[in-house]
């Protein structure tokens, strides 16, 4: 059923007639004209104008001449002709033909009446030819329209009309040439936006549409053999080549080696003159009795797969030539010598074959025909299946196929949000839990406060720990790794440790306090917790030392040694002042000379004078020079602004009374 949105295909029935010079060929009724003038004409795979004989075509008239051309079609009789001009009939140019023919525009009807025929068209590009190279008229099939003077000026073909006017389904289109020598004679059969399911066996092979809008059914041929009745099998086509599908001609043009090897098969003689192979009475019974089949392999192109096969009998090529091609009727082999740009499959494949074409998707499908009597037209449209097995079953309208793929897609894009929303929601929950499931530190270890004096630990029965960073030197025993180089290490008791050169760690080395003003003496004696007593220091601006003394001032020893080094000073506050340091203790139980490193460049542990910073301890001053360490050095001159905390005379005169072996500073 057709209806204005959803339009059937046209099947365009055939005229029951056989016409043309070369060959029996099904025809096609077409009016023409107002009134209508009926002719008929061939489709043609190739064109896309419409051609009618015209009477200058048949010189002198004759009713014979009219109908062996299919009827002819006077211009001067049709109100609605328009006449555009001679045109050049740009056809077949490759193959040799030339033409002219007079155009122009004019009403235009398919079939025999409005009945067993299509739609009355108007305004269609129409060709008015008198030359015999083309005995019969046309019908383009071609959707590609015509350009006569200039490209803006461009005329519309008969199917591009139907499918602008909406009357058919597709811009396609489906066509067998039709065979006369099968049982009583099979007609044509071409339909509009469809085909007809009874005139071919499925197939799932498709082929592309070539660039080339002029040959643009091109297809590979992959070989080509003959079969005989005896089970003898031939090869005719030495290598692949491709061809293009034209109904326009009759004949079938090959490659010239496998003219030669069809030649060679059946015994044909070639004709030069006129490039055929014409048939004698006897080679053609022989022809007759042998009843070679040939097969036409087809594919995409030359080498691909996959492809269909297309068995012609050889009544597909006993073809007959009439007057005025030939005197008298002829018997020939329509096959003809071509160069690569003339391989062709004309009308006499097409017997055989069943051709698709379908503009829409670019594709087209090459199939064997079908011939069944009984069989009833089965009429399908394009878009459809064409390659799919056919059945009963009528399956889906086209409005539910389309409601179908819109719900197929929604539901696809539905199931994707989904998926992206679960998996951003999935990877949310899982940081969060790998958030909660941190274990916060946990670290016991005492926090690192900023050095002060008030957390320094007596030195003697326990170990103070670690200290930061505050440039006070590290007292060691001489088998204490250093650490830090701020750790304090009780050293060993003892009745009598030997006196020992007071060394310093490499690195920092003795910082000398800036002045502070804080005047350092002996002040109270407080107990420990082992009872013990203590002795600290508190700031008195009248005290010098805070290590009893003897005579002689502090500085005037030769053997002196003051370390000074860094501009960084510790804020000293006045009431925390470190206790004095029991050096007995605190020196290493090995001297220094007896260490490795000891030699001519004097070690930094033999460089030992702690300094208290004078009261202005926010005040910076310059490092200053580093003395020599050697025994010739020149002692330092008093500072008035520092306060020497340890006696190096005394420590001297303590150092014989222990009779050290090793000298004194």
């Amino acid at each position: 059923m057709t209806t204005v949105n959803n339009p059937a295909p046209i099947s365009w029935a055939p005229s029951q007639w056989w016409d043309g010079q070369d060959g029996e060929w099904s025809s096609f009724d077409l009016r023409v004209g107002t009134p209508e003038q009926t002719v008929r004409v061939f489709p043609s795979t190739a064109g896309s104008a419409t051609w009618v004989v015209r009477p200058g075509g048949c010189e002198p008239p004759s009713q014979e001449c009219t109908a062996s051309r299919g009827g002819l079609f006077d211009q001067n009789r049709s109100s609605t002709w328009n006449e555009l001009g001679p045109y050049t009939l740009a056809l077949e140019q490759n193959l040799g033909r030339k033409g002219s023919g007079v155009f122009g525009l004019d009403t235009l009807s398919l079939g025999l009446t409005n009945t067993t025929g299509g739609p009355t068209l108007d305004s269609q590009i129409i060709a008015g030819i008198e030359t015999e190279k083309w005995y019969n008229g046309i019908l383009g099939l071609q959707q590609q329209p015509m350009n006569l003077s200039d490209f803006s000026d461009s005329q519309p073909t008969v199917l591009s009309t139907l499918r602008a006017k909406n009357l058919i389904p597709s811009l396609s289109w489906a066509y067998t040439a039709g065979a006369h020598y099968r049982s009583k004679g099979s007609f044509g059969s071409l339909t509009f936006g469809g085909s007809d399911l009874s005139k071919y066996i499925p197939t799932n092979v498709s082929f592309t549409l070539a660039p080339d809008v002029g040959r643009d059914l091109v297809v590979g041929i992959k070989s080509i053999t003959s079969t005989f009745v005896n089970g003898s099998v031939s090869s005719l086509l030495p290598s692949p080549t491709l061809a293009f599908i034209d109904s326009t001609v009759p004949y079938l043009y090959l490659p010239e080696d496998a003219c030669k090897a069809f030649e060679t098969e059946l015994g044909l003689v070639y004709n030069e003159e006129n490039n055929l192979y014409f048939v004698d009475e006897a080679l053609h019974q022989t022809l007759l009795n042998i009843n070679p089949q040939f097969t036409f392999r087809l594919g995409n192109d030359k080498l691909s797969e996959p492809s269909v096969d297309v068995t012609l009998p050889y009544a597909s090529f006993d073809l007959v030539m009439t007057p005025p091609m030939r005197e008298n009727a002829t018997s020939y082999f329509p096959l003809r010598r071509g160069n690569d740009s003339q391989i062709t499959l004309g009308r006499a494949f097409l017997q055989e074959a069943y051709v698709m074409v379908d503009y829409d998707r670019q594709n087209f499908t090459v199939a064997q025909a079908v011939f069944d009597d009984t069989a009833q037209p089965n009429i399908v449209p394009i878009p459809w299946n064409a390659t799919a097995t056919p059945s009963n079953d009528k399956g889906l309208s086209r409005e539910a196929i389309i409601g179908i793929g819109t719900g197929s897609a929604v539901f696809f894009l539905l199931a994707a949000i989904i998926g992206v929303l679960a998996m951003l929601r999935r990877r949310k929950r899982r940081n969060r839990r790998a958030m909660t499931d941190v274990v916060p530190d946990t670290d016991d270890s005492p926090e690192i406060k900023p050095f002060s004096y008030t957390s320094i630990q007596e030195i003697g029965h326990q170990s103070m720990p670690e200290m930061h960073d505050t440039g006070y030197l590290e007292l060691l025993n001489g088998s204490a790794p250093s650490g830090s180089d701020k750790v304090l290490n009780e050293l060993a008791d003892g009745t009598q440790t030997p006196p020992c050169e007071l060394l310093v760690p490499p690195t920092p080395y003795i910082h000398e306090l800036a002045s502070s003003g804080l005047s350092i003496s002996p002040s109270s004696t407080s107990r420990d917790r082992n009872g013990s007593s203590r002795d600290y220091v508190t700031p008195d601006s009248s005290a010098e030392s805070v290590l009893p003394h003897t005579t002689g001032s502090p500085h005037t020893s030769q053997n002196t040694l003051s370390s000074r080094i860094g501009t960084e000073q510790p804020i000293v506050k006045p009431a925390q002042v470190p206790k004095q340091i029991n050096i007995n203790k605190a020196l290493p139980q090995e001297p220094l000379g007896n260490m490795p490193h000891y030699g001519d460049y004097p070690s930094p542990r033999s460089r030992f004078s702690v300094e208290v910073p004078a009261p202005a301890y926010k005040r910076k001053r310059p490092p200053l020079a580093r003395q020599d360490m050697s025994e010739t050095r020149k002692p330092l001159a008093p500072s008035n602004s520092y306060t020497t905390i340890f006696d190096v005379e005394e420590y001297q005169d303590k150092a014989s009374a222990n009779k050290s072996p090793h000298g004194s500073f």
